[in-house]
């Protein structure tokens, strides 16, 4: 037949068989792919709860470095418990009866110290809602004899901050009596 072309070209698409092993290759594919960025896509939020952990641990500290060392110590007085001439130290390392966070005044009272269930607060009672389900545990010992001092010359204060996860940051100072 003249004008009329003839074509014994196939129909062009996927047949079902390469449809499904193309399925299979791309899931394959997908979860080598989830198996190794998930575990660093979650390692990715750690830095941060990390650092909020530090900044948290930083500030409980901070707070209790800038109480007396002893609650014998007088404000603004050059004497210091223990010394000549002035009353003996506690000795407490626990707060004084019917003192809260917002009314300690020396560093031992924050010794035991546990945020939970407590809202974290800021020293002056404003919530943070930036540390929510973070944990801060504070201890408070003599530890001059660590530092080369009397050891009653010096304290040893531990912040340390469970972060949501479970990470763990602890800092350490030390308080002398002075």
């Amino acid at each position: 037949m003249p004008g009329c072309v003839m074509s014994s070209r196939r129909s062009l698409g996927f047949t079902l068989v390469e449809v499904v092993v193309a399925i299979a290759a791309f899931a394959v594919a997908f979860s080598f792919l989830i198996t190794v960025f998930f575990p660093a896509n979650r390692a990715s939020v750690d830095p941060l709860l990390e650092m909020r952990s530090a900044e948290l641990a930083q500030s409980y500290l901070e707070e209790i470095l800038g109480k007396r060392f002893d609650e014998n110590n007088t404000l603004g007085s050059t004497l210091r418990c223990g010394s000549t001439g002035a009353p003996a130290c506690s000795g407490s390392m626990a707060p004084d009866a019917g003192e809260t966070r917002a009314t300690y005044d020396d560093v031992d009272d924050y010794n035991d110290f546990d945020g939970l269930p407590d809202i974290p607060l800021d020293v002056f009672g404003n919530v943070r809602t930036e540390y929510l389900n973070y944990r801060v545990l504070v201890t408070v010992n003599y530890a001059g004899a660590e530092i080369g001092v009397a050891n009653g010359d010096a304290k040893r204060i531990q912040v340390t901050v469970i972060s949501p996860i479970g990470n763990t940051i602890r800092v350490t100072a030390y308080r002398g009596n002075f």
